[in-house]
């Protein structure tokens, strides 16, 4: 019997990739009809990754009937995954493009948009069309946790947004502090004229510059100065708390204060669950979440259940989640052209004056129940174990030279030590 005597579409897509769309929302109609769910299915945004379609729902129709068919509608489509998401009244079913139609967003298309502040960025293409903007200067979105794993796009998303604040702020308006224990991941960004310090990547250095962030929160309430707008940036959080755990803690409370004072984190990590980050977490309003491994860790990533984050494409399809809602959107690709327009500094600046002694930070890994021989240490005396690590003392000098402790002297020479070598 025929295809149209019997009012079912033909197994075989027309030609072209307009064809090939229309062709999957018969399918879907089809699926729907033969559950007997009273829909109508059409093409609304054929995006760089995904088909977006809308499906109207007939009076009465339980929209959770829908929903609950993702499974059958990717079938039917011939798809390795459906989303499907509430948008105005009516349903969006988001059916991934068969690999070989799939393509990147350029940025080109978003940087010739104005923004509507310096401090907004457009982050990406939400299904349907729609820029959407990302502002650290909004009171619901001062600080970002971008999350996913390896090729979901946050390494892109990431140099996107700091490509964008660094074109569209002067130096003297918002400045930088950048960690990367992967060392590398920041270089393109190593000599803007926004660094406030060098992209630095040993832990106490890190930890050090965390402190001294910690400190500046305190100038800034003391003095009630706001200026400049400071972002920390950090690069594999998860990393960070292994190798610096007194480093989260800083970071918990720039993230916990920060928002009044102009001074913002954009933290990233392969792990954004609260076991890795611990309270810093819940301190995040806005997190941009690309596909993370399966679907039991997609609710610890996200925060909230239903985002199917573990079915995203990777390559920038990534999830914007704020106190609003959950928005899917394309991240546009970065490329050399909007690397060359960077500005770059003769000279990066330096906060080395400023920091904390290397032995401070180092103490602070010390061991909590203290000992024998404890004893409160000033800035001074950090400063002149800071020298004499450096000329080479040994535990049993700093046991002398400063009336403390063995165990505590050796860790002070061991986490100084490790420092150097890593």
């Amino acid at each position: 019997m025929s295809d149209m005597m019997t009012g079912t579409p033909s197994t075989t897509p027309p030609g072209g990739a307009e064809g090939q769309a229309h062709f999957t929302a018969a399918l879907l109609q089809a699926s729907l009809n033969a559950r007997k769910v009273a829909a109508m299915v059409s093409l609304a945004w054929d995006g760089p990754q995904v088909w977006a379609f809308a499906c109207s729902l007939g009076l009465g129709e339980d929209p959770k009937r829908v929903e609950a068919l993702g499974g059958a509608l990717a079938l039917a489509a011939g798809a390795e995954a459906c989303r499907i998401a509430r948008d105005a009244g009516r349903l969006i079913i988001e059916i991934p493009k068969p690999p070989a139609d799939r393509k990147p967003l350029r940025a080109k298309r978003l940087e010739e948009l104005p923004p509507p502040s310096a401090t907004a960025v457009a982050i990406g293409l939400a299904t349907g069309g729609r820029v959407q903007w990302l502002d650290l200067a909004d009171p619901n979105t001062p600080h970002l946790l971008i999350a996913g794993t390896t090729g979901s796009g946050k390494s892109v998303a990431l140099h996107w947004l700091l490509y964008r604040l660094c074109r569209q702020n002067d130096p003297a308006a918002l400045r930088f502090v950048m960690l990367d224990p992967k060392r590398g991941e920041l270089a393109p960004f190593a000599h803007v004229p926004h660094l406030l310090h060098p992209v630095a990547s040993a832990p106490l250095e890190m930890a050090s510059l965390l402190s001294w962030a910690t400190s500046e929160l305190d100038r800034r309430l003391d003095t009630g100065r706001r200026g400049p707008r400071l972002v920390i940036v950090a690069e594999e959080l998860a990393d960070l708390a292994k190798t610096s755990p007194e480093a989260m803690a800083a970071v918990a409370r720039i993230a916990q204060v920060g928002r009044g004072l102009n001074v913002h984190i954009i933290g990233v990590t392969q792990q954004p669950g609260a076991r890795s980050l611990g309270d810093a977490l819940a301190n995040f309003p806005a997190r941009l979440l690309g596909r993370v491994a399966s679907a039991t860790l997609t609710y610890g990533a996200a925060g909230k259940g239903k985002t199917e984050a573990h079915n995203l494409l990777g390559k920038g399809d990534m999830l914007l989640i704020r106190n609003d809602g959950v928005t899917r959107l394309q991240v546009p690709l970065i490329d050399g052209r909007q690397y060359g327009q960077l500005p770059r500094a003769v000279q990066v600046a330096s906060l080395a004056e400023e920091l904390p002694a290397v032995a401070y930070v180092a103490d602070l890994r010390r061991d909590p129940r203290g000992g024998q021989g404890r004893r409160e240490l000033g800035a001074e005396d950090y400063a002149a174990i800071t020298r004499d690590l450096e000329a080479g003392a040994s535990p049993d000098n700093l046991k002398a030279a400063y009336s403390i402790g063995y165990e505590r002297a050796r860790r002070l020479w061991e986490n100084y030590h490790g420092e150097n070598e890593a």
